[in-house]
């Protein structure tokens, strides 16, 4: 077991400066500097725990928990890399020393008194804290996503879906943690670093692939706000005629990476307004308003000609087939292929 243990922190401390190397050359937003300093911090962490690796009849306690108590002042990293993915924006200094001064004190207090009491204080503290940022995610992820639905005509690569899984994942590999804190015991210890091995090597390429959203939620408090209250009669009225044009006779919706800005900037006007029209006037999102344009001209491709599903979702403003047979059969309530079927015969 102890060679198996030094493989499994060889493949970990591997993994991680890759993945630290990686996110630092991607691009310099907040999420992937946070991923970059995360994964550093890690990989060092795995590093070092090389050097405490003994046989279990060596291993002394005050040791061990000593080692485990200075690994767990990285857990609000991984809280901000969430924070940062669920609600970008909202992470500032102060809340990065007030989170990290949560676990770094009580790691002091137990380095410098030996008192044990200090140890289980912080892992206690480290699974209140852990649940309590599980439960702010089921309900952030679905905020999130009305937020994207206010802003963006399409999801792809910006959605949070994945986490769902992932989460329900780390909650498991809580309960691991939480385990081989409270006991010195190598299988679970292999046992626990395997899972969260596996569980990063997803996680990491989802959020290398996550697009940024910051510029486009910026402002995002929509039609609410003051700013949009403002607008008179007259200038919705004007606004309105400007979208209808735009959507009409340009068939903008036909971009399938289309934004609010983009709409703003075309008609010269900003965001808020843009947004404003779509949940006061068009009494819908700017997603639905946009992709039910498209599943009607979608509509007519398909019953006019025999080309694919593939094509036919192209040349209607979707990323892909998969997205425009998932809005198809939400908004028509069967499949593009049924659909056609059912108009030609």
């Amino acid at each position: 077991m102890l060679y198996a243990i030094y493989f499994i922190y060889g493949l970990c401390v591997m993994f991680y400066f890759m993945m630290s190397w990686l996110f630092y050359r991607k691009d310099g937003e907040l999420l992937s500097r946070l991923v970059t300093v995360l994964m550093f911090v890690i990989g060092v962490q795995c590093l070092k725990d090389l050097f405490f690796i003994k046989p279990l009849v060596d291993l002394d306690m005050t040791d061990w928990m000593l080692v485990t108590a200075a690994d767990m002042v990285t857990v609000p990293l991984y809280a901000f890399v969430l924070i940062e993915l669920c609600s970008p924006t909202s992470i500032t200094r102060r809340t990065i020393v007030f989170h990290e001064l949560l676990f770094v004190v009580p790691f002091v207090l137990f380095a410098i008194t030996g008192d044990i009491v200090f140890y289980y204080a912080e892992v206690l503290e480290a699974a209140i804290y852990g649940i309590g940022y599980a439960m702010w995610t089921v309900f952030a992820i679905p905020k999130y996503h009305a937020q994207l639905k206010q802003r963006f005509s399409y999801t792809e690569n910006i959605n949070l879906n994945w986490l769902r899984v992932i989460f329900v994942s780390f909650l498991f590999i809580l309960v691991l943690w939480i385990v081989d804190c409270l006991r010195a015991d190598y299988a679970t210890e292999a046992l626990y670093m395997m899972s969260s091995l596996v569980v990063w090597m997803f996680l990491s390429y989802f959020i290398y692939r996550h697009k940024s959203v910051l510029d486009e939620l910026s402002d995002s408090t929509c039609a609410d706000t003051p700013e949009a209250a403002e607008a008179t009669e007259t200038e919705m009225s004007e606004i309105g005629k400007r979208i209808s044009y735009l959507f009409d006779k340009e068939q903008i919706f036909l971009n399938p990476n289309l934004k609010v800005s983009d709409i703003a900037a075309a008609i010269g006007t900003n965001r808020t307004y843009v947004s404003a029209f779509f949940n006061r006037e068009a009494d819908c999102t700017f997603y639905d308003y946009v992709n039910k344009l498209r599943i009607e001209y979608a509509c007519k491709l398909l019953v006019s000609s025999d080309e694919s599903i593939v094509l036919i979702a192209e040349k209607s403003g979707f990323n892909s087939s998969q997205s425009f047979i998932r809005v198809f059969s939400k908004i028509k309530h069967t499949s593009p292929t049924k659909y056609r079927k059912q108009q030609n015969d």
